[in-house]
Formats: C-alpha cells, sequence, structure tokens
C-alpha cells in the first residue's frame, strides 16, 4: 500500500551545523518511512542563505524547486540554477549552494546512504 504523508505533517529543522545558514530541511522520506537507504529531503533555503561546501561517500540529486541558486561544482565551477535545473552529484565530489538573491530557494535533494559492509 502507498504511504502519503501530508506537507501539514512533515516538519521542518533549522541546519545548524558548521557552514549552514538560514536552511531549513524537512525529511519527506526515509528509513522511517520504509524506503531502505534512500532519503529524500526538501532544503529550504534563505535570501544569503548557504549549505557548507562538502563531499559524501554517496550519489545525491538534487531538483530546483522554487527561486535560483548558485551551484559550485567539484572543479569549483559555478553555474546558476533555476526552477526545474537538475544537478547530479557524484560520490566525493565537492559541492555547494548559496542563494544570493533575495528570495527564497528551494531544493529536493534525494541520496542513498551507503551501508558499511555493502559491496
Amino acid at each position: 500500500m502507498a504511504l502519503i504523508r501530508r506537507a501539514g505533517e512533515i516538519r521542518g529543522a533549522r541546519e545548524t551545523a558548521a557552514g549552514y545558514r538560514k536552511v531549513v530541511s524537512r525529511v519527506l522520506a526515509d528509513q522511517a518511512q520504509g524506503c531502505g537507504d534512500l532519503t529524500v529531503r526538501m532544503l529550504s533555503i534563505g535570501p544569503d542563505g548557504r549549505l557548507p561546501r562538502e563531499e559524501r561517500g554517496h550519489l545525491r540529486v538534487f531538483v530546483v524547486i522554487q527561486g535560483e541558486l548558485l551551484f559550485m561544482d567539484g572543479d569549483g565551477a559555478v553555474h546558476l540554477l533555476g526552477q526545474g535545473d537538475v544537478v547530479v552529484v557524484r560520490p566525493r565530489e565537492r559541492h555547494h549552494f548559496q542563494n544570493e538573491s533575495g528570495s527564497a530557494a528551494r531544493l529536493l535533494a534525494a541520496e542513498i546512504q551507503e551501508i558499511q559492509g555493502r559491496t
């Protein structure tokens, strides 16, 4: 049976780790909803907000669903992204998002966590 989560049931949490500024994260689906290793989040990034420059050991896919964001890829090139743009970040590729606009932006982020010991 399909699982439906209503928007009003999904709480947001402000990201407070180093490098995050004006970011609210909402976990839309993860292990708690029976998605195994898959996690899907909605990230709301306020004006002048940012996500830290980081790399993770797994594949990540981002979709801009509102606003404009600057994205810095693993080579240090900066790209202006808008609504509907998709970014695929490969494992261990450093990347960064920043909102330099005067309005909020939103990203959908999907990632599959690696399980230790799995090959």
